[in-house]
């Protein structure tokens, strides 16, 4: 098979997920509706949410005089926050991120579409400037017209690369979906310009629960996804341990990292409630805004 009957091989099993990707999104986006139902944001915006005591520093024209002489105290007035961020998602489609295993309905992508979709329907919502970038690292606005994923959702890449700095607003969001099993080095240059741009950003790790717990019961042969190599290992606890060290100092990794930037680190394994996992998630983002 050529490099061009694989890239359209590629492009119609990534097509071939986007109908079950789209439904489970709207179940999803109902559940995390349920979820942050009875959660509430102060800040600058026109709908009045409660009164709070004043504090040192804060504007005395919030300030309700004829509630504060009522009550004893110096009120002021608090309003839902408005949402008003640029917010960027973006989705490693490495062929990495198309693996799964024995037990589990679906691969690496399609859940970091999955988690990306579910977030861009439920920003969109609020109002927020929302890009998914495609898989020639292009912006796609998914603000007006959540459609526009589907132009988003093209082929796998053959190798992972993030998209160019120039593409990212100031002061903005960025969200990354990847199994980040590649060298480091690009994610923390990224960040760092990121950073030069005043953009904040949440690091989600996505893996297959074989990837955590990994086992060598038997002899075993292991397809490098990224260089189509084969690799036979043999029943070996060194080599689980070995594997276990790895992943764990990866995860440390870009925790640190994250943690050095003003980032943060999430971690979903595809075997897990995506719904909560997407609740809490939610909730963080809202709350960073």
């Amino acid at each position: 098979m050529n490099s061009l009957q694989l890239l359209f091989s590629r492009s119609e099993k990534a097509a071939s997920l986007l109908p079950s990707l789209l439904s489970y999104s709207s179940i999803l986006l109902k559940n995390i509706h349920a979820g942050l139902h009875s959660t509430r944001f102060a800040g600058k915006g026109e709908n009045f949410w409660q009164f709070k005591e004043y504090s040192q520093g804060e504007s005395i024209m919030n300030i309700d005089w004829r509630k504060s002489a009522s009550s004893n105290k110096v009120l002021i007035k608090q309003n839902e926050k408005e949402l008003s961020k640029t917010i960027y998602l973006y989705f490693d489609r490495s062929y990495s991120m198309n693996y799964k295993s024995k037990n589990i309905s679906y691969n690496k992508f399609f859940f970091s579409a999955l988690l990306a979709l579910t977030l861009c329907k439920l920003f969109s919502k609020n109002k927020e400037k929302i890009f998914i970038f495609n898989s020639y690292n292009k912006p796609i606005d998914c603000s007006t017209n959540i459609n526009n994923f589907n132009n988003s959702f093209l082929t796998n890449s053959k190798q992972h690369t993030f998209p160019s700095i120039n593409h990212f607003k100031d002061k903005s969001l960025c969200i990354i979906f990847s199994d980040f099993l590649y060298e480091k080095k690009e994610l923390q240059e990224l960040i760092i310009k990121l950073k030069k741009k005043e953009i904040l950003g949440y690091i989600v790790q996505v893996l297959d629960p074989m990837e955590v717990n990994f086992k060598l019961n038997t002899i075993t042969l292991l397809n490098d996804l990224e260089t189509n190599e084969t690799l036979v290992f043999d029943k070996s606890k060194d080599l689980e341990k070995e594997y276990t060290s790895k992943i764990k100092e990866l995860e440390n990794s870009l925790r640190s990292l994250a943690s050095q930037s003003n980032w943060m680190y999430f971690k979903f394994t595809t075997d897990k409630d995506i719904s909560n996992f997407l609740i809490n998630l939610s909730q963080s983002i809202l709350l960073d805004k």
